[in-house]
């Protein structure tokens, strides 16, 4: 076999992802790989049996592969803090050792960076967070301290008041350093598994690091830490970690304070005060690889150190030593994320070649890569950084050529039969746009469908971006480079390097933002299925060898249609016909209920939460990415509260919305105003919503307005002026009631005819009312449903939903809730109930994100 390790890594990896999406114990799987080991044992014995030894080694190999890849993820001591603790916040204290310590900045740089910090848009936001994660080894219960293990993410949230006012802060700051032993105070608990379709699974991306992270804990306040004595660990690891705090220090003393953030993130991968409008603009210009460590940082600092290696005559063999140090510094410095240590693996296999006098061969590189990657971490294969890294690679390396040899097929030509002498001053120039677009197209074509499944989102100037902005970004790494090893040698002369890769910064980001605001630069798409994108890399590998395949073009084209319309059809018969469902979404402290109405017509009525992140972005956009919704009919904003709101300037940007409709209280006042203003920039139609309104265009359901009154008193309390909906729909009704309280109950009640309604959303979030009863007794629903959260949904309101013998689910505790009315009745389901039941939830992690996950 020429190339045996492509052959071994594509088993490991089917193996790891069998062992993901399987559920079988690791005792069987340990067996299985046992019998397997004693039946090849026994062929390579008996020469009559050695005919079965070729197809029996695959299969033990992915054997072995689900195995290890069980123990690794699913194994768990019996003291582990996943069996101790819950979901539910609990405040315990914790002894444990660092492993992973944050970013800790000097004294005057951390003041410089809080002086910038603007006040938050809500009260509970901190001035200032860092991250950590502890090797836990006891907790504090009842009857004393109990030894645990397991890795916990600590986040400890510090007030500007509190860093710079007083100056205690700092001292135990500067102790949390690796190898410390430390004794916590704080809300632990356990992450939680994702409410609502589409939703980023950030439990299971926790699990997936390396050390695996099972449990968070919160800490406010630096009283709340006790530094104990030191651990004596890893000298190495503990040089390194330091040496990485003194690098950021030194780009944050050195750089302008506002360049500061993106130069340590392209150069040690610290994103922590990387801004979220930055990382937008990167995203929304398709060149969010610059600022996540990767291949093109190793092959830029490669080529930084080489160079003056090679202008002093340094000798091949000391030259090749000292850049497989550099490389691995490097990779150790910037967290060993799977990205980095791809490139790196490469790198050290391609100049170790020159050692041992080996031919190179790239192909054998990316797959033994591949495969250290995954030994060391298997679960790295789910990890969006690492796919799309090792993609991106593989359309670089085999993608160019056949771009280049298909588009620019006559220049070649013609370059063949000149000379040098007929070549112009512009050739080297052309040659070398050329193969920047080629180069870029590549990589995109290799990574648009996962970043549209992923991310949802399409950059068609990527190509073009990329020539722009790859100048900036060499310029940053090589200055950065240059600042980093004077501020260590003579930081008084590291002032011109830090100057220059500031500047050049200020217009990288610049560039950057008038790009993401030029029109049709970027486009949110609902995204690929997974087998959409598994026929797409199948057609992109027959069109580039079909050659080698002996396919024609033509084929290929047939075959392609004949998948897109296969595909096509599929999802035709999967929409749902002459059915009415009714999705309420768990966001908290705050509402979203969204209505797919028969006809193929939708209405979201209501979207925000008190939520600490942005409810449109990170819950309702990927749900209805996940519905296959692209076009949003109406938008109903009950009331003017923000938990009701603060979701829609998200959804503005990502769907395309008809109409936004709410009631006259609301655009009249100040937030009203805000909102009109965002629509009617967009041309969105608005109107105003009163008791006794039909809505239009959702036949055969009807849909109306039972609250507020037309004209009502502006001293009414802002929730008794929420809009209250009624749709019916083949006898049965649902009526939603936001945030009504008493008054808008007795304004509802005394018009009682026609509020007889099967499905009821309690109003107010289910908070006790004194009229509540009284209301449901009007009503008589036959189910409820609460979007709230547990710390307002009343026991008294509960104990009048079971006295009434009403099915009640609540969002906060079950997931998002979903009703389906059709021929057949009503039914109803929950996500978690979902879940519990349908194996294929393990799927991979599908959704829109925070950038600052993506590693």
């Amino acid at each position: 076999m020429k190339r045996p390790i492509v052959f071994i890594t594509l088993l490991f990896v089917c193996g790891i992802y069998l062992g993901y999406l399987t559920k079988i114990s690791v005792s069987i799987t340990l067996t299985v790989v046992f019998l397997l080991w004693i039946f090849c044992l026994l062929c390579l014995c008996f020469h009559k049996f050695t005919v079965f030894l070729l197809p029996c080694l695959p299969i033990l190999l992915i054997a072995i592969s689900m195995a290890y890849y069980d123990c690794r993820t699913e194994s768990l001591p019996v003291n582990h803090i996943e069996h101790v603790l819950t979901t539910r916040k609990s405040l315990q204290r914790i002894t444990g050792i660092i492993i992973n310590p944050p970013i800790i900045l000097d004294e005057d740089t951390l003041t410089k960076r809080l002086l910038q910090f603007q006040p938050k848009h809500t009260f509970y936001k901190p001035d200032y967070k860092m991250s950590f994660t502890l090797q836990a080894e006891k907790i504090e219960t009842l009857s004393g301290w109990k030894s645990i293990s397991g890795a916990i993410k600590v986040n400890l949230y510090l007030s500007k008041d509190q860093l710079i006012q007083t100056g205690h802060p700092l001292p135990v700051l500067n102790k949390l350093v690796y190898g410390q032993r430390l004794e916590l105070f704080g809300y632990a608990f356990l992450p939680k598994s994702p409410a609502n379709p589409g939703e980023f699974d950030y439990k299971r991306y926790l699990q997936g690091q390396l050390p695996s992270i099972r449990c968070l804990m919160t800490v406010v306040h630096t009283n709340n830490i006790k530094v104990k004595d030191s651990y004596h660990t890893n000298w190495i690891y503990s040089f390194l970690s330091a040496l990485n705090n003194y690098l950021n220090n030194t780009i944050y003393a050195h750089t302008f304070s506002n360049s500061a953030p993106l130069i340590s993130s392209i150069l040690l991968g610290n994103r922590v005060d990387l801004s979220g409008e930055v990382i937008d603009n990167f995203m929304k210009t398709g060149i969010i690889h610059f600022i996540a460590i990767s291949g093109f940082n190793v092959g830029i600092v490669v080529f930084t150190v080489l160079l003056p290696l090679r202008l002093f005559g340094i000798n091949q063999t000391l030259s090749t030593g000292i850049i497989l140090i550099i490389i691995i510094l490097y990779a150790f410095l910037t967290g060993l994320n799977p990205p980095v240590l791809r490139a790196s693996i490469m790198a050290i296999i391609f100049f170790c070649s020159f050692l041992v006098r080996r031919q190179w061969d790239i192909t054998s590189g990316i797959f033994t890569a591949i495969f250290f990657i995954l030994i060391r971490n298997p679960s790295d294969l789910f990890n969006i950084g690492f796919q799309l890294s090792v993609l991106a690679t593989m359309g670089i390396v085999y993608g160019p050529s056949k771009i280049e040899g298909t588009v620019f097929k006559t220049a070649l030509f013609i370059e063949k039969l000149q000379g040098k002498t007929e070549r112009g001053r512009l050739f080297f120039l052309k040659k070398y746009l050329r193969k920047s677009i080629c180069i870029s197209l590549a990589a995109w074509l290799a990574t648009v469908p996962l970043t549209a499944y992923y991310f949802h989102l399409v950059t068609p100037f990527i190509a073009i971006t990329n020539i722009l902005v790859f100048p900036l970004f060499w310029v940053i790494i090589v200055c950065g480079i240059v600042l980093l090893t004077l501020g260590i040698i003579c930081p008084p002369l590291a002032a011109t390097s830090a100057w220059l890769a500031s500047h050049t910064d200020i217009v990288l980001e610049s560039l950057v933002s008038s790009l993401a605001s030029l029109p049709c630069s970027y486009f949110y798409v609902v995204g690929p299925s997974q087998m959409e994108i598994i026929l797409y890399y199948t057609g992109i590998v027959l069109l580039f060898y079909h050659n080698y395949l002996s396919l024609g073009i033509a084929r290929i084209v047939i075959w392609g249609l004949l998948s897109a319309h296969i595909l096509i059809f599929a999802g035709i018969l999967k929409f749902p016909k002459n059915s009415l469902t009714i999705t309420c979404l768990d966001v908290g402290h705050g509402g979203v209920t969204f209505i797919q109405f028969p006809n193929g017509k939708n209405i979201l009525y209501d979207v925000g939460s008190w939520q600490n992140h942005d409810v449109g972005r990170y819950i309702v956009a990927p749900f209805l990415w996940r519905q296959k919704i692209k076009e949003i009919d109406l938008i109903i904003l009950s009331h003017g509260h923000e938990d009701h709101w603060n979701g829609l300037p998200s959804l503005l940007e990502r769907f395309s919305i008809k109409s936004v409709y709410s009631q006259r209280h609301l655009f009249s006042s100040n937030v009203g105003q805000r909102i009109l203003s965002m629509l009617d920039k967009r041309n969105i139609c608005t109107d105003v919503l009163s008791s006794g309104d039909d809505l239009k265009g959702f036949e055969p359901a009807v849909v109306k307005i039972l609250h507020p009154p037309p004209f009502h008193s502006r001293t009414t309390p802002i929730n008794d002026n929420s809009c209250v909906l009624k749709i019916e729909y083949l006898g049965h009704t649902v009526l939603l009631c936001a945030d009504i309280q008493e008054q808008g109950i007795e304004s509802i009640l005394s018009r009682s005819e026609g509020i007889k309604s099967t499905i009821l959303q309690i109003p107010h979030h289910g908070s006790s009312l004194h009229n509540l009863e009284l209301f449901i007794k009007a009503v008589q629903p036959v189910y409820s449903f609460i979007n709230s959260s547990n710390t307002i949904t009343s026991h008294t309101t509960l104990n009048i939903l079971q006295k009434n013998h009403i099915k009640t689910l609540q969002a906060h505790r079950e997931g998002a809730v979903t009703f389906t009315i059709d021929k057949n009745g009503v039914t109803y389901s929950s996500f978690h109930e979902k879940k519990s039941q349908d194996y294929s939830y393990r799927y991979f992690y599908t959704c829109t994100f925070p950038v600052n996950y993506l590693q």
